[in-house]
């Protein structure tokens, strides 16, 4: 693609902070377009809706942590969004977009359709090009609710879904040529246990049995969870708890989790790194992540290679993940490593090589985006000049 192309385009990604699965792919997503020289904007989903709804977003985020069988719950209650959109907030979104002419979207995240079918309306036919990407192998909560208000909300989008159930392949993935590139037997033998953005899930029942398994373990703390100080073997990571997926730095910009090491009795020091989260300098080190298999999780596993050891799923989508991933050789779950396998790196590391050896013959998303655009670009020009 000509420079010239490059520089008078300009992709919006937009995302959700509901969950960092649909955060972080997002901001990967603009390194790899900015890496290509793509002007790109993103914008968060917690930004259209009323301040009560972000605090509300806050307090779930407790709660889930804490419990998760009351996240469990919340996914089985149906939310229209439309009703809690701030539409003064939506109405100076959409008369920038007018303004600055965004005819490219990257959509992650279901809430956003409304806004996009307003701003649509507003143009010209067929002038906004919106490609939906699916974070996870069938639908997450958002997009089934939306589909359940609107079936026919994809039509006249792009669909790309990463990790397809069927036919049971992985179609895309997000590079991170920043993160090192570890051979296994270059690896510590360490597990990096978390439970996503939001620390949800059975990670933390599980770090007694991993020790006992002969295991060393980078642990990610949520909020004030405190590290223990009997344990040698393990390390302690955190996001910054002030940090919030909605907010900008000073610079205007979105960022990656600012995380950091927490060593009893000194400070902890968080850093946000400009091209991928930090979470991938500790997964790319062990030989593989302890977590639920979320969208965010799988593609922190794609990129560095590490082979997943599967926890609860929060939800039906989760749980066909981790079916996807199985079958695939990716991952496996953690009761099924546990009894079966006793808890072993050996198997771990076919994982390692399969995902390897599958990454060399799948797609990278951002660059099958560009050529695409290039396409429909060059297409318009000969309808235009015909």
């Amino acid at each position: 693609m000509s420079m010239s192309m490059h520089q008078s385009m300009k992709v919006t990604i937009l995302c959700s902070g509901f969950g960092l699965g649909f955060y972080t792919p997002g901001l990967l997503m603009q390194a790899g377009l900015r890496r290509l020289g793509v002007e790109t904007a993103i914008h968060v989903f917690e930004n259209v809706l009323p301040e009560s709804a972000r605090l509300k977003v806050d307090k779930s985020r407790k709660a889930y942590h804490d419990n998760f069988a009351v996240a469990l719950m919340s996914q089985k209650v149906p939310q229209d969004m439309r009703n809690s959109l701030d539409l003064a907030a939506m109405e100076v979104l959409l008369t920038r977009w007018m303004e600055e002419d965004r005819q490219h979207f990257i959509c992650l995240s279901g809430h956003w359709m409304y806004v996009l079918e307003e701003y649509r309306k507003r143009r010209e036919p067929g002038s906004v090009h919106v490609d939906i990407v699916y974070m996870d192998s069938t639908p997450s909560p958002s997009w089934k609710n939306l589909a359940k208000h609107n079936p026919h909300f994809a039509d006249g989008c792009g669909e790309t879904t990463f990790f397809e159930n069927d036919p049971n392949r992985v179609s895309h993935y997000i590079d991170v040529p920043a993160v090192e590139h570890v051979p296994f037997e270059a690896r510590k033998s360490r597990l990096f246990v978390h439970g996503g953005g939001w620390g949800m899930g059975t990670y933390r029942e599980k770090v007694g049995r991993l020790e006992e398994a002969g295991w060393e373990l980078d642990l990610l703390l949520y909020d004030q969870d405190q590290p223990d100080e009997q344990r040698n073997g393990i390390r302690y990571f955190r996001m910054d708890p002030q940090w919030r997926t909605w907010q900008r730095n000073e610079a205007g910009e979105h960022t990656f989790p600012p995380f950091g090491e927490v060593k009893i009795g000194e400070e902890t020091l968080y850093e946000a790194g400009p091209d991928y989260h930090g979470m991938l300098d500790q997964a790319c080190h062990v030989q593989a992540i302890v977590s639920k298999p979320g969208g965010g999780s799988l593609t922190d596993s794609f990129a560095t290679a590490t082979p997943l050891i599967m926890l609860e799923p929060f939800g039906v989508h989760e749980m066909h993940n981790a079916d996807l991933w199985e079958r695939l050789g990716l991952g496996i779950r953690y009761d099924t490593w546990m009894q079966i396998y006793g808890g072993s790196a050996e198997i771990l590391e076919d994982m390692h090589q399969r995902i390897v050896e599958l990454r060399s013959q799948t797609p990278r998303y951002v660059e099958s985006y560009v050529r695409n655009i290039q396409v429909q670009a060059s297409s318009t020009g000969l309808e235009k000049g015909s």
